[in-house]
């Protein structure tokens, strides 16, 4: 289909000024008639520029409406897109594909300088990831100099655990091993709620279900869990 430009520039900023989502997802249709590599191209560019965050949210997914297409054209840009926070959506786009197959070109990213380059890396891991991946973020926990980020790296293995619950005893024993020595506050958060989903045992931390925050006496909570190791 050859598209006229001069009118999707103008749906686009129609679609720019509204919170509407018909309005939003009728653009994102008409973009996805144009199959060419060109098409996509302007799919990307309004992708990126888009200030509107509902709209951005519903063009950064029509990628994965393309199909094979759309995510390999996605894996290509994230090869050579030099704008981590572009980088970074990229990577949180190709998690969304749920497709583990494109996990390994993810795992390269968690050696990524930027923070919320490797933070999305670390999170499709868990997306994606399966029982070998759980040693992969293993590996990683001890060089992420970000301690949050550490937090999450143990958060990923349990997304793997929800979907293989074979790699338990493995991040139980993994997070055993590493909260003596953990003092950020944060990070201790993190690994004591996922050892309490794991092993089904309270130490005092609730987690809420919608914002992920963590209430509750950490040091007390950490103490418990030394004494229940033995340290």
């Amino acid at each position: 289909m050859i598209m006229n430009y001069k009118e999707i520039s103008s749906d686009y900023e129609k679609a720019s000024k509204t919170d509407s989502f018909k309005v939003h997802n009728d653009f994102l249709n008409i973009l996805l008639q144009d199959h060419s590599e060109s098409g996509m191209e302007l799919h990307y560019a309004y992708f990126n520029e888009s200030d509107n965050s509902d709209l951005k949210r519903i063009l950064g997914k029509g990628f994965l409406k393309r199909g094979k297409n759309g995510v390999s054209f996605l894996l290509r840009k994230l090869s050579n897109e030099p704008d981590n926070l572009i980088k970074s959506n990229i990577i949180h786009l190709i998690g969304l594909s749920h497709d583990k197959k494109y996990l390994s070109n993810i795992i390269p990213f968690l050696k990524n300088e930027d923070y919320e380059v490797r933070y999305k890396a670390i999170i499709v891991c868990g997306w994606l990831g399966d029982t070998d991946t759980i040693d992969i973020l293993k590996e990683h926990y001890p060089f992420e100099k970000v301690s949050l980020l550490r937090g999450f790296t143990v958060s990923a293995m349990r997304q793997i655990f929800f979907r293989h619950k074979e790699t338990k005893d493995k991040i139980v024993e993994f997070i055993y091993t590493k909260l003596p020595e953990e003092t950020d506050y944060k990070a201790l958060a993190i690994m004591i709620v996922v050892l309490q989903d794991l092993t089904r045992t309270k130490y005092g931390l609730k987690e809420d279900s919608y914002s992920g925050e963590v209430s509750g006496d950490i040091t007390k909570a950490k103490c418990k869990i030394l004494k229940r190791i033995d340290l």
